[in-house]
């Protein structure tokens, strides 16, 4: 009896141990059946647009910088004399008439103080060596004059003045033209220039051209001068891909730029004025030309 439980023990020993063999055999074999994932590079965080785009902006024209009625200006190319003058105002700042003999590189003061010039409404050379302007004298009176004597004596001519168009001196917001005055398109209308029938003025940053009996708004905005090309209003503006002044053949529909006055500063009271297909630039201290098409 001894001598079977002792064997009995036995036989239950080699059994245990048997199992426990055949378990890590087992386990061995499936370690090398399924081996563990070597641990991955962190992958790049998923980005989601939700259908929203990003743009670059599109770059916008500087905002033309308003400048005083006083301080408006005028050029006027003539052939063996050119003029100049800023506007001055009744009750304000005095104007100053100037003519240049040689082509703008120097200039004479022919303000014609002794008839008591208080505002310059217009300026024009109307030959190779002569000028008329329509100014406003004392009281604030329009007179038109002229000179034929290089500026030296400037006589007023009624005439003159019936025919011609320019902003009242005393009322910003009305055009005086030969049919009697009509209303300019703002408040505060400037830079009026007249060639044949068409009349084209500056109004809060756009220029306008008058047809028949009305105004239209031509397409340039910030609009910082004006002259006339026969019946073509030729406009300064600024404009985004000109880092200066912008030049443009001005029409109702569009006006893209035919010129850019590279450098000039467009904050700064400009006056221009085209010579066969020069364009001259008066602005700040310089005379800047401009070739357009």
């Amino acid at each position: 009896m001894r001598s079977w439980g002792a064997s009995r023990w036995i036989a239950v020993a080699a059994i245990a141990v048997l199992a426990v063999v055949v378990g890590a055999l087992a386990f061995a074999a499936y370690q090398r059946a399924n081996p563990e994932p070597t641990p991955a590079e962190p992958g790049p965080v998923p980005s989601f647009d939700l259908g929203v785009q990003t743009q670059t902006p599109t770059p916008t024209a500087p905002a033309a910088v308003p400048v005083a009625l006083d301080a408006q200006r005028y050029l006027s190319v003539g052939g063996e004399q050119w003029w100049r003058a800023t506007a001055g105002a009744c009750n304000g700042p005095a104007p100053v008439v100037e003519r240049s003999p040689d082509g703008g590189q120097t200039w004479v003061d022919v303000t014609p103080t002794y008839r008591g010039i208080a505002q310059v409404q217009s300026l024009d050379a109307f030959s190779a060596q002569d000028a008329e302007m329509v100014a406003a004298l004392a009281g604030c009176e329009t007179q038109a004059l002229r000179t034929y004597t290089n500026g030296e004596f400037w006589e007023s001519y009624p005439d003159v003045l019936a025919a011609s168009r320019y902003v009242n001196p005393t009322d910003a917001a009305t055009v005086v033209l030969p049919s009697g005055p009509v209303a300019a398109p703002c408040a505060q209308a400037s830079g009026l220039r007249a060639s044949g029938d068409t009349v084209a003025v500056l109004c809060d940053g756009r220029a306008w051209n008058r047809a028949d009996t009305q105004w239209l708004q031509l397409a340039p905005e910030n609009a910082i001068a004006l002259t006339l090309d026969g019946s073509d209003v030729i406009v300064a503006h600024t404009a985004p891909d000109c880092a200066g002044v912008a030049v443009s053949r001005a029409t109702p529909e569009s006006s893209p730029p035919v010129a850019c006055a590279e450098g000039v500063d467009a904050a700064v009271p400009t006056a221009i004025d085209l010579a066969g297909s020069d364009l001259y630039l008066w602005s700040a201290d310089s005379l800047v030309t401009v070739p357009i098409p």
